[in-house]
């Protein structure tokens, strides 16, 4: 297999040629294993996937495969079996024809495994379309190269916060090397000041309190680091804070340095002392965090909070500063943190659970149509903050109908999670989206006995 065609984004047919030469070597080599007669006819054991034999190619020559799920340093469960396996900072993935998968590792997955360091550039192999169309396989015929260019090419120039680069194989070598395909960028968005944002949905109980602890942060910038130059602000919508700090040299790591240390003091974790020998400094923030006390101790009368919810503030506000990792958004470089888990994200991960779902079951299966039909279901209801919209929505009634198809013994819906390889584990955790939904809109949940 040859290399016919590739589109580039921000450089990353340069860098991964400069930086990960082993790496598309071995990507190469593991097409050749895919097509060992050099013909549009793969090798492909009976009863595996198109997409097993291609991890297991990978394995072979050393690549990590990507569990399907991961979890961020919060918690959130974060879904990336679009990835593909994964080698010193390289993805690699091949959509197999699957609906939506180019979408969905482009503008979701890679960003999220970018965010939290788990790969630096992600790659997709696919056929181009001279090669496809000699190829009896439906995978292959589905979707090419050319599908996927002229689909961008429509959004250019691009504000995508990181590099990926697309390639398009062939069974033919190409006469003058590869055609290269540089995607633009969009040069009014600027890359030059790093943004480090912090956003919390403060409880109202909480959010005075940590409004001014949030607050205090630029004093103690400004005091333990005299010459960095930063500016700190605050914006607040509703229960909403958030803590934006840009820097004018285009390094953040004083900063990240310096909330490090701010979520250890006000955590608890270490005193303030160890960091600073600034006695004005450590006098001003223990009486920051004594007025911060007062003001959750004074509402106890009024809204009936306990005790410990002094230290459960302090333990938010910790947690939402602390963010060991960058992420690229697309006006400038950024951190984000949200301590929100939105409806939005539950709909997100059911995405992903049904994705899994689909992966594993043939599309000869009754179930493959219906968790379709789900998909694109709760696909419409994925942005959607309005309860009674949601309640209402088609995607909840087919959502609690597919869930009730499953949990019937003999059905068509039982029997394809009964095969599917973890189909009962990801049967769970779709049907606990669903409760957490419909406890939400205000509909009747499935009970737990039903789902484990």
């Amino acid at each position: 297999m040859y290399i016919a065609k590739v589109m580039s984004y921000k450089n990353a047919w340069e860098r991964i040629n400069e930086k990960y030469t082993p790496e598309l070597n071995e990507i190469l080599t593991g097409l050749n294993d895919l097509f060992p007669k050099n013909t549009p006819s793969p090798n492909m054991p009976d009863r595996i996937t198109p997409r097993e034999v291609w991890d297991g190619i990978m394995y072979a020559k050393d690549w990590q495969l990507s569990s399907n799920v991961v979890y961020s340093p919060e918690g959130t469960r974060i879904n990336i079996n679009r990835l593909g396996p994964i080698k010193n900072g390289v993805s690699v993935t091949n959509p197999f024809g699957v609906f939506d998968t180019f979408s969905r590792w482009l503008f979701q997955q890679s960003t999220v495994a970018i965010k939290y360091g788990l790969i630096e550039i992600p790659v997709m192999i696919i056929p181009i379309r001279e090669f496809s169309r000699q190829a009896d396989i439906m995978w292959l015929r589905r979707e090419t190269f050319e599908t996927n260019l002229a689909q961008l090419e429509m959004l250019t120039p691009l504000s995508h916060p990181h590099p990926f680069l697309i390639i398009g194989y062939s069974n033919k070598k190409p006469k003058n090397g590869p055609e290269i395909i540089e995607l633009l960028h969009d040069s009014y968005v600027k890359d030059d000041k790093p943004v480090i944002d912090r956003c919390i949905e403060f409880p109202p109980e909480y959010h005075q309190a940590g409004l001014d602890i949030l607050n205090y942060f630029g004093t103690y910038l400004r005091e333990q680091y005299p010459d960095e130059n930063a500016s700190v602000k605050i914006e607040q919508k509703g229960l909403n804070v958030r803590l934006i700090i840009e820097t004018s040299d285009g390094k953040s790591e004083v900063i990240e340095k310096a909330l490090h240390e701010y979520e250890l003091i006000i955590t608890g974790a270490e005193p303030p002392e160890k960091f600073s020998k600034n006695d004005k400094l450590v006098l001003e923030l223990r009486n920051e965090l004594r007025i911060a006390k007062f003001r959750i101790e004074s509402q106890q009368d009024m809204i009936g909070i306990q005790n410990h919810r002094i230290e459960q503030l302090f333990s938010l506000i910790g947690k939402s500063i602390s963010q060991k990792n960058n992420v690229m958004v697309d006006f400038k470089p950024t951190v984000t943190v949200s301590n929100n888990i939105s409806i939005n994200q539950i709909v997100a991960e059911a995405l992903g659970s049904v994705n899994e779902l689909i992966e594993e079951i043939p599309e000869s299966n009754e179930a493959y149509f219906v968790l379709k039909e789900l998909e694109g279901s709760l696909i419409t209801i994925e942005t959607n903050n309005d309860q009674e919209s949601v309640r209402r929505s088609p995607a909840m009634s087919k959502f609690r109908r597919l869930i009730d198809k499953v949990t019937e013994a003999g059905s068509n819906l039982n029997q394809a999670i009964e095969k599917a390889d973890k189909g009962w584990e990801i049967f769970s955790d779709l049907a606990s989206r669903y409760n957490k939904l419909a406890e939400w809109c205000g509909l009747p949940v499935v009970p737990s006995i039903l789902i484990k």
